[in-house]
């Protein structure tokens, strides 16, 4: 089949590479350059992780990490940083109660941590007395740009075309097919997969509404007090706060400070008109939280940049076929916690585009849980 994918980030650049391999003609289009940082899938760490409070996101994981490890194996890039990861919270917290549940019920190997525990383990935070944590020791971060450009270099190798600053303004069905208007020509293709992060829900506004919020997110890297081996991935996990929803990464491949962030939607954004300066407010919000739970970390930000989150209302992710046209498969909503599975979301595209089994429960995620979801136009 003819197929074209719109959106190269992380789940367009995978689906890509599984259609070539399986003999499609496929052609990718990025409206930027690929690797661009306009949207959500660029950066040095993502966390990866089979800690979650949800067995079904637990379940996907076990699923996704040997597509990780195909990855880098084809590739011949380190892409994973096993460094592990440390998730706190009190006891008793929903989330935490949850999540050993959930990796109980899936069968994740963890350890769990007393505050006395982790001061001795994991002498950089400071929890509580009333608090504890979990260390997975298999989580760890993704080098997200280089994931993104491996799927992008490997689909290319197995024939796909990946057209760059190609932007795509409409898509019609006919009976032979889909065209896409692309940069004012029309193009005829059999199947098409969205994927295109913060411009899903605009590209696809006509056929139907999509349950969609883009909202800017800041980030940010401090400087190391004393000892920098201490934040280093030998000593230092990714770490989420499950009560406060700070989360963070050790320093690495040479990028200077300790990254950390704020998983809470921020405001509402136009991705075509975007404010990318940081503010002092927000750097200031995680210097704040910093000074009460990882004290080594200096005041100094050393890098700070802002983001876009594309989510839908209940945080679970947009996998459906377009209402009424099912030559069109549409992937959104995943930001916040949606790279680490990319390349299991990039798969289950492809196999949804190719019209065999996905191998997975999808119901969760269909676009009938926000109620009707009959197109917008006949």
């Amino acid at each position: 089949m003819k197929i074209a994918v719109l959106g190269l980030g992380g789940v367009g650049s995978a689906a890509a590479r599984f259609l070539a391999a399986a003999g499609h003609e496929v052609t990718g289009f990025e409206q930027f350059r690929l690797d661009h940082d306009l949207g959500s899938s660029y950066g040095a760490s993502r966390i990866i992780r089979k800690v979650y409070p949800d067995a079904l996101y637990a379940r996907l994981m076990e699923a996704a990490y040997p597509l990780w490890d195909d990855l880098e194996r084809e590739s011949g890039e380190a892409l994973f940083l096993r460094c592990g990861g440390f998730f706190f919270g009190p006891e008793g917290h929903p989330e935490m109660t949850a999540t050993e549940r959930a990796l109980d019920q899936v069968g994740v190997s963890y350890r769990r941590l007393s505050a006395a525990e982790a001061a001795e383990r994991l002498p950089p935070f400071r929890l509580a007395p009333e608090e504890y944590g979990l260390f997975e020791p298999e989580s760890g971060l993704l080098r997200a740009s280089r994931c993104v450009l491996a799927n992008a270099r490997l689909a290319r190798a197995q024939g796909a075309t990946l057209r760059e600053e190609a932007r795509v303004e409409r898509l019609e069905a006919r009976p032979e097919g889909m065209r896409l208007q692309v940069d004012g020509a029309w193009l005829p293709f059999d199947r098409v997969l969205v994927t295109a992060g913060p411009w899903t829900e605009p590209l696809l506004r006509e056929w139907v509404p999509l349950p969609l919020v883009v909202t800017r997110q800041q980030y940010a890297h401090f400087t190391i007090q004393g000892d920098a081996g201490r934040f280093g991935p030998a000593r230092f996990p990714v770490w989420i706060d499950m009560a406060a929803h700070f989360y963070g990464f050790p320093e690495h491949d040479g990028i200077t400070g300790a990254k950390v962030a704020l998983h809470r939607p921020g405001p509402p954004h136009d991705p075509d008109n975007p404010d990318r300066e940081p503010t002092e407010a927000a750097d200031q919000a995680l210097r704040e939280y910093l000074t009460q739970r990882l004290p080594g970390l200096g005041p100094e930000v050393t890098h700070s940049k802002v983001c876009l989150y594309t989510m839908s209302p209940d945080e679970d992710f947009l996998v459906d076929r377009l209402p009424g046209e099912p030559r069109v498969v549409f992937i959104g909503g995943l930001s916040g916690h949606g790279f680490k599975f990319t390349v299991l979301l990039g798969q289950i595209a492809a196999r949804l585009i190719q019209e065999q089994e996905p191998g997975h429960d999808l119901r969760r995620f269909a676009l009938t849980r926000f109620g009707s979801a009959e197109p917008a136009r006949g």
